[in-house]
This record gives structure tokens, sequence and C-alpha cells, in this order.
């Protein structure tokens, strides 16, 4: 037996850097106190089954429950284990019953995985979602899933009850089948590793399969999207605002992710030095990408910024005065999101009719046209003007951890390259000749 814990002993229990220590009870068998790095105590009781299983119970937290208190609930424990019972087990069944009955529907389960993704809690050693991600996902779900799906207790939902459900959206619309079979499949992976739900009804559904785009601008598309980009009012019955006009435009020019262009903050812009730093957490591949602007990107962002304060009521707009969101959402708590610009972009190419046209597109098309015989740029670059890492397998990933070189002037000079044809594109301007003098930059038109 070990020395008997006192009042005063459990008051003044010290932590250990760097681990949890336990300090035994000599009075009570099994009884502990339970120090954690940080200084948080609790009680806990070791014990046997009637098996011989060894378990640990937590019995409460210190100072909430005394000393005397918790040798009480030791000796009460020890006697329900002298009957048979198992405290610690039935404790952690009650916990998980409990949790259970709150993600009893597919609403509240799905709920539950948006706040635990956005802090990283979704799957284990997870960063947290992107706010963009979660965007997304909850757009899908609020629109497509919740109004069919979102009263189903998680217990009843089949894989037949899924695959019907997809069916149906896939016929009309196969990328958001997708899109919310990965919702439903993720959730219910969270929810098993809560275990809150035994197996995962959407993990063999099908979904139409997504086909690879080869899809390539021409010279007179580019011109048509970008003429109604720049004045969506003169397009008859189309809906869509001067903002996102410009968010198409930018895109066009940059030639960076959709979902990239549309959260643009005027923290990440130098506009004196035209760098646009794009940090980790809103890129595809989770690295800090630099992308140097143009004279045409730096005008499309000052009428961006410039409509933005407009819109402000507080803020008195003035010329390259930028600050917040480049195309702030209309309830003003972030960017417009990435569906946003698909739907606009659908309804503007609809409106043109320009068929077959996605806001990806764009990147194909300008890569397309910078790599070719118009201008000449080396792949490998490109690659880095998009944010690509393909090109850094093998032997060039080990150099890749050590070179910071963002290739800031190459990349400059293609975008500079490409927005110098991509003028002469929209203005319908003949070019003399294919070879693109790259030292020049161009000024804002």
């Amino acid at each position: 037996m070990g020395k008997s814990l006192t009042a005063a002993s459990v008051e003044s229990a010290k932590p250990v850097a760097g681990k949890q220590v336990e300090y035994g009870d000599g009075k009570q068998p099994g009884l502990a106190l339970r120090v954690s790095p940080a200084g948080k105590k609790s009680w806990t009781l070791r014990y046997r089954t009637q098996e011989g299983r060894q378990r640990r119970l937590t019995l409460g937290r210190y100072p909430s429950v005394s000393l005397s208190q918790a040798r009480d609930l030791a000796r009460k424990s020890i006697g329900y284990i002298a009957e048979g019972e198992d405290p610690a087990k039935e404790k952690k069944a009650a916990k998980v019953a409990a949790k259970s009955r709150q993600l009893s529907t597919l609403d509240t389960l799905i709920e539950s995985y948006f706040e635990d993704s956005s802090k990283g809690r979704h799957k284990p050693n997870a960063r947290p979602k992107r706010q963009s991600t979660l965007k997304l996902e909850r757009d899908f779900y609020e629109r497509e899933i919740k109004p069919r799906l979102g009263s189903v207790p998680i217990e009843e939902l089949t894989r037949h009850d899924i695959q019907q459900f997809l069916d149906k959206i896939g016929e009309r619309a196969p990328s958001s089948a997708r899109h919310c079979r990965d919702v439903i499949r993720q959730a219910y992976n969270y929810a098993i590793r809560r275990e809150v739900a035994e197996k995962n009804p959407a993990q063999l559904v099908e979904v139409p399969r997504a086909k690879p785009r080869d899809r390539v601008l021409t010279d007179d598309e580019i011109r048509s999207i970008w003429s109604g980009a720049a004045d969506p009012v003169a397009l008859e019955s189309l809906q869509m605002t001067s903002e996102m006009g410009l968010v198409i435009q930018l895109a066009m020019v940059t030639l960076q992710r959709g979902s990239e262009v549309i959260g643009i903050h005027a923290e990440e812009i130098d506009r004196e030095r035209k760098l646009w730093t794009i940090p980790g957490s809103r890129t595809k591949n989770h690295h800090t990408h630099v992308v140097p602007l143009s004279g045409l990107a730096v005008h499309l962002l000052d009428q961006a910024f410039m409509l933005a304060a407009i819109n402000t009521p507080t803020e008195q707009p003035t010329t390259n005065d930028w600050r917040g969101y480049a195309f702030p959402s209309p309830d003003g708590t972030g960017s417009m999101t990435r569906h946003a610009l698909t739907r606009a972009s659908k309804r503007l190419t609809t409106a043109l009719k320009v068929e077959d046209v996605r806001p990806h597109d764009f990147r194909r098309t300008g890569t397309t046209n910078i790599t070719g015989e118009r201008i000449g740029i080396p792949r490998f670059i490109v690659s880095r003007v998009l944010n690509q890492m393909s090109d850094t397998g093998g032997a060039a990933a080990v150099t890749g951890v050590y070179d910071r070189n963002e290739y800031l002037s190459e990349k400059r000079r293609a975008l500079e390259a490409w927005s110098r044809l991509f003028h002469d594109i929209i203005t319908d301007k003949k070019r003399v000749s294919n070879v693109v003098r790259l030292e020049t930059s161009i000024d804002a038109i």
C-alpha cells in the first residue's frame, strides 16, 4: 500500500513537463489523482472486470470532486464491479449513444461534419478545410442533399436511397452528382470514426465519370466572352453583375484557378511591385504561389477594388485604395464563392451562344497559346505560372525543398507575353509576327 493522499497533498500536487503523472491513494486501492502537463487534475479508478480485463474509469475533475467524494465514488464503483458490471464500458457506451442521438439525421451529422472540418477534426491528422471548400460543399448540401435526404435518420439511409438520389442529379448535372456523393461519403466516414455509424452507405455508389476536357477557346470566343464580361448589362436577359464580369476577365488574364481569383484580398497584393501572393491556405497544393501581375491585371484589380469600396457605405472610395476582398460576398462575410463564378460563367456563355465553356478552360486556353508557336514559352515555366508541381518529381522533388527560386522573372515574362497576345486578340489586332518580344512590359489598358 502506498502513502494515503490528503487534502493538502492533492492541492499541492504539481504537474511534470511533457507527461501525465498519477498519485495513487494508499487508503482506497485503485484510486489515483492524475495531473496533466498543463496542471489539470482528475480522479481515476483502475480495476479489473470479472473477465480479467483492465479498465480505467474517470470519476471527475478536482476540485469539483474532492478527495473524500472521490473515495466514495470509487467504493461504489468497486461494489458495482463485484456484481459483474463494467462502469467504464457502460460510460463509454452512454457517451456514444448520446452522440448518436445528437447526430440522428443526415442533417445533424453533416452540420457536425462541417463544424469539425473547419477545425481539422474531420479525420486524423487533417488540416482545417479551406473556407472556399466548405462553402462549395455547403452549397451542394443546401441545394441538393438537404431538401431530399436531410431529415432521414443516418441508420436508415441505404445505398439504394443514395444511388437513386445521385442518379437523378447525374441526369442533369454529372459534376453535381459527384460533389454530392463526396459530401455524403465523407460525412459517413466521419460518423464511423466518431462511432455513431457502423457503415458507410455511400461507399460503393456510382456517379457519372468525369470526362477529360480538351476545350481551347478560339480567338473569336475569347473576344466574345471578354466583351460580354466587360459590359454584361448590354446583353439582353443576362443577370450578371459588373463585379462578376471582372472576375471572369481577371481569370482569363492571370490564368489562375477560379477559387483563387474570386477570393483575392488586398493583403495578398503588392501593387507597387505588381505581385499577387496567394497563401498556401488558398491554393490547391497548399504551396504559397507568387503571381506576377501584368498591367492589364492591375487595371482590372483597380476597377474591382473601386467597385468594392463603392458598395461599402462606410468607406470613401479613392483610386488605388485597395482594402478587403476584391470581390466581397453580398452579405459581407467574405468573398464570393467559386460556385457563383461557375454559374455566372454558364449564364454568360449561354447568352453569348458560346458552347461548352467552363472557367477552367481559360487556363487551358492560355497555356496552349503560351507554349505554342504564338509565344513559345517552355512548358516548365508555364507549370510554375499555373502553380502545378508535377514537374518537380523524382530528384527534382528533393531539390525543390531547398530551391526557393520562384522563377519570378520567367513567370512575369510569360504572363506579360500572354497579356500582350491577349490584348491583340480582344482588340482584333493582326500580329505582324509570331515572335513575341518578352522584354517589353504592357501598359494598363
